[in-house]
């Protein structure tokens, strides 16, 4: 008997994490759609934003990108 319950609370943890998660995606969601409107009276600012964001990972893509080629190359 002690295995069905224990088995049974497992289940019952996994599905309420599960809604929880779904939960918190569906608040982020809504957030976002929310701020839809405002960020679409400012496009310069989202451009500016990502362009920001894609120039300060160049840094990381090159490096790992070198790494990768390294142990291809060794590999290879």
């Amino acid at each position: 008997m002690g295995f069905i319950v224990g088995w049974i609370r497992f289940l019952g943890r996994r599905g309420l994490r599960f809604f929880a998660r779904l939960g918190r995606g569906h608040l982020f969601l809504l957030h976002l759609l929310a701020a839809l409107p405002s960020l679409l009276l400012r496009p310069g600012l989202v451009i500016r934003e990502l362009y920001s964001t894609g120039v300060r990972s160049m840094l990381i893509i090159v490096v790992s990108g070198l790494f990768v080629g390294m142990v291809l190359g060794l590999q290879g």
